[in-house]
Formats: structure tokens, C-alpha cells, sequence
């Protein structure tokens, strides 16, 4: 039992962790509520007495370790809340499966659409122009240009993208569980 306690290492945080309960509550009201409290009603909200709660607020914002927690906290909540590709995707894959997991497919459909637009696997393609204006040998021409340009796309993501060898990613998971669900309503 022993050798195992020596084998797990305490990840530290790169916050101040020698706040006391109240002060760190402080913090934490103020970060959570930024640009909708105060100072004082954060205080208040820690637990400090109402009638020295804007003296006491004014002294914990002059401490440096509730600064330094401050700053450091809300850089890990703002990292949390950046958009990034992942994030996203990510985002779309558990709303979709919220929806397939209430039985509402085809409402799931719409993130599915989401999921592969943001991949690269869908394309949405918009001619404008009067299709009767155009040759047939001109229309067969773009046909190629824009196949050729789909091919340099899928190409240039494959290289952007990572893909797993043989494990099923996420998507296509979440894809065969749809297929299965919609093989099951069609067939009742």
C-alpha cells in the first residue's frame, strides 16, 4: 500500500493555495460574476459581516496572493471557454447524442451536419448563374475543376488531421448508433 501512495503524485495548481476558505469564496463570487457584482456584495457573499464588507474587500483586492489566484483563476476559466475546433466539434457530438438518446434522430441530424462541416467532410458548394447560359462541354469542365478542387481539399485536411489506424472515432460511432436507431423506427 505504501509503494502505491509513492507512485501517485499530487498535481499542484499554480494558483495560491493558502487562501483561507473565505477569501478564496471571495475570489471565486468575483469571477464567476464578473461585471455583474461588486466588490462588496462579493464579500458579503463569502461571509464577511455586511457593515465592514466594502472595507474588507478593499483590503483583500490589495493582497497579492488574492491577486495573483484572481489573475491565474480566471485565465483557466476563460482557457475553459475558448473556441477551438475541438472544443466545438465536440460540443456538437454531445448535443447530437443527447437527441438520439431521447429518441429525437432526425433533430440530431442537423449537428450531425454541424460536425462534418467543421471536420472538413461535408462542403457546401453554391453555383449561381443560369445553367441553360452554359455549354455542355463548359458545364463538364466545371465538373472537373470543382472535383479537382475537392480532392486538393480532402487532401490538404487529411494532412492537417491526425486519423486513428483502426479505432473508430467518435463520429463514426456516433453515426452507426443513428443507423441502428433509424434500421429500429423504420422497421416497427
Amino acid at each position: 500500500m505504501q509503494a502505491m501512495k509513492n507512485d501517485i503524485t499530487q498535481k499542484k495548481a499554480s494558483y495560491p493555495t493558502e487562501l483561507t476558505e473565505m477569501q478564496r469564496r471571495f475570489c471565486e463570487y468575483l469571477i464567476m460574476n464578473e461585471g455583474r457584482t461588486t466588490r462588496k456584495d462579493a464579500a458579503i457573499k463569502a461571509g464577511y459581516a455586511e457593515g465592514s464588507a466594502a472595507q474588507e474587500a478593499a483590503g483583500l483586492i490589495q493582497n497579492p496572493k488574492i491577486l495573483k489566484y484572481l489573475q491565474t483563476r480566471s485565465n483557466e476559466i476563460n482557457r475553459s471557454f475558448t473556441v477551438t475546433k475541438n472544443n466545438y466539434v465536440r460540443r456538437q457530438q454531445v448535443l447530437s447524442q443527447t437527441l438520439v438518446d431521447q429518441g429525437k434522430i432526425e433533430k440530431a441530424l442537423g449537428f450531425e451536419n454541424l460536425i462534418g462541416k467543421a471536420t472538413g467532410q461535408f462542403v457546401d458548394i453554391h453555383l449561381h448563374g443560369n445553367i441553360n447560359d452554359i455549354s455542355k462541354a463548359d458545364k463538364l469542365d466545371e465538373i472537373k475543376r470543382i472535383r479537382e478542387l475537392q480532392k486538393e481539399r480532402l487532401a490538404a485536411m487529411k494532412e492537417i488531421t491526425i486519423e486513428p489506424d483502426e479505432e473508430e472515432t467518435e463520429s463514426e460511432k456516433l453515426g452507426k448508433k443513428i443507423l441502428k436507431k433509424l434500421k429500429k423506427t423504420t422497421v416497427n
